[in-house]
């Protein structure tokens, strides 16, 4: 996973008031950013409303916008009822920057294959363990409570702390609903990885940025480390941003 880019790496890529456009040459790597989002959450989220949202999706700059939806719902921008910062940020933006846009999420049938071990899993704990599933759901809501005095702004969503919590949440919810559960996981990330990287591929010395719910990004930052892409820093990089004037 990428670390904390330095100053001299810092003033060389970006500038104020903003982060410009990437103006690598084309034989250059695409640069990518992963934007932690927090679906309906954003309502609730005073420093990461839907406004701050899109004035940091702004900031950064993009070329390309890779989002958490299926080639159907990106083509008719369908109105999402959870994950609500496409209607009310992103979509928007597209239109006023007219960004390029890539879809992350699997078509049919592997969207229904994945999303059936999901809900399987869930199920057989809740018929097999139905104590373990309500201590489950209390724990992600003391998870959840806890994060949300903690996410004061975009660069506390996209913190090293809230990678570690969601990845131990993660390894923890793999244990207790088994197999099922950790194959839909796997097989739901790996899938945004391959399309992140075919976008990479597709936009040398282009500036990427991947929209994902905040708990899949600690698995895309640790798997998008060391490809032939450059990773920057979300963290460093919204840090800098709060700091310039």
């Amino acid at each position: 996973m990428a670390r904390f880019l330095g100053v001299i790496l810092l003033a060389a890529a970006l500038s104020a008031p903003g982060f410009p456009p990437a103006t690598a040459q084309d034989k250059q790597p695409a640069q990518v950013i992963v934007l932690s989002v927090l679906h309906q959450l954003h309502g609730e989220i005073e420093g990461y409303d839907f406004d701050v949202l899109a004035q940091t999706i702004e900031r950064l700059h993009p070329d390309v916008l890779a989002v958490e939806l299926t080639a159907a719902d990106l083509e008719s921008r369908r109105e999402q009822p959870n994950k609500q910062e496409y209607q009310r940020s992103v979509f928007p933006l597209l239109d006023r920057h007219g960004y390029g846009a890539v879809p992350l999420e699997p078509d049919q049938p592997r969207y229904d294959e994945l999303v059936g071990l999901f809900r399987g899993a869930a199920i057989g704990l809740r018929q097999d363990h139905p104590d373990r599933a309500e201590s489950f759901d209390l724990f992600v809501q003391s998870l959840y409570q806890l994060l949300e005095e903690k996410w004061v702004s975009p660069s506390a969503v996209n913190s090293r702390e809230t990678d570690l919590l969601f990845e131990s949440k993660h390894r923890f919810q793999g244990l207790l609903f088994g197999p099922d559960e950790r194959a839909a996981w796997e097989g739901w990330n790996q899938h945004f990885l391959q399309q992140i990287l075919k976008a990479a591929a597709g936009h040398p010395g282009k500036r990427i940025l991947v929209l994902v719910g905040a708990e899949h990004a600690y698995w895309l930052r640790s798997q998008l480390s060391g490809r032939n892409l450059e990773l920057l820093d979300t963290e460093a990089l919204l840090s800098f941003s709060a700091g310039i004037h």
